[in-house]
């Protein structure tokens, strides 16, 4: 929950709900390796350069945000994307974290990050 407070007070076991959600998000991360096992070559850092792109999703949307993390993969989506098709496919990468770069000279709390005192 977004709220752990309000979700103890209305009697949900906030320990129990995140050790659920651990465990079936643990097991769906296992079962997807299993698949991709036999298909393709599994080395330590396969998965190095797509959590620096969902880091860069989530401070594109701002810290905290749900809604934020889904508009900033969008906009992440769309700026590969049109970059990849009108500029040049081999800096898709670059277009991310350029973005990343923009984004925080602009606003530093991401684009629905909101301000901490």
């Amino acid at each position: 929950a977004q709220n752990r407070e309000g979700a103890m007070l209305v009697g949900i076991d906030v320990n129990k709900v995140s050790a659920i959600t651990f465990a079936i998000s643990a097991g769906t991360a296992a079962a997807a390796a299993c698949l991709v096992a036999p298909i393709f070559i599994i080395s330590p850092t396969m998965g190095a350069l797509l959590g620096m792109k969902a880091f860069v999703i989530v401070i594109l949307g701002g810290l905290g945000s749900i809604p934020g993390a889904i508009v900033g993969g969008y906009i992440l989506g769309l700026l590969e994307a049109m970059g990849g098709g009108y500029l040049s496919a081999a800096y898709k990468d670059v277009y991310a974290f350029g973005a990343l770069i923009v984004i925080l000279s602009l606003k530093p709390t991401g684009l629905f990050g909101k301000e901490v005192a």
